[in-house]
């Protein structure tokens, strides 16, 4: 016998869950893409959540992204609707609608407009973002930077000008 008149409604569908696994760019994942584990809490002391207010990081997908491979080097503009990932060398302009992310060992020096931005390499210029910027730790900037949200995890080295301005929410 259901307890619940949902359990017996007839017309009620099961969620169907999509058969298509993504997977992301880069086979070991930056750290900024982990979540973090909660420490361990002692005896004495009572365990407390701390909550953020932070937007996950996009994942990006290396088959639907402009790639510039670790193997290239690469000067020029670039334009792209969608996402641009940066493993090799870069010198010039990059204005994509989606996220560019300069991977860990990319060497970049460029401007780069997008929604998104996350750094994991050494990148020397210009950002401009709508959306996001995210510097993860193992990255080394140098420039100017326009972005309304900023993240810049423990380990990175930053020698910027900032420039935040905030969206009507």
């Amino acid at each position: 016998m259901s307890v619940f008149k949902r359990d017996r409604d007839p017309y009620r569908r099961a969620p169907v869950q999509s058969p298509v696994k993504s997977t992301p760019v880069s086979s070991p994942a930056p750290a900024a893409w982990e979540t973090p584990s909660a420490p361990a809490a002692s005896a004495a002391a009572p365990s407390a959540e701390v909550e953020t207010n932070r937007s996950p990081a996009p994942v990006i997908q290396r088959d639907s992204a402009a790639v510039i491979d670790k193997n290239s080097e690469l000067s020029g503009t670039l334009h792209s609707k969608g996402n641009v990932l940066i493993e090799g060398v870069f010198q010039g302009e990059v204005e994509a609608k989606g996220t560019v992310l300069v991977e860990r060992d990319a060497l970049t020096e460029a401007k780069l407009c997008a929604n998104d931005v996350i750094v994991s390499g050494s990148f020397d210029g210009e950002i401009e973002c709508q959306h996001r910027l995210q510097i993860t730790a193992t990255s080394s900037i140098k420039g100017e930077i326009n972005t309304p949200i900023l993240v810049v995890e423990d380990g990175s080295t930053v020698n910027c000008r900032f420039k935040m301005t905030r969206t009507e929410r």
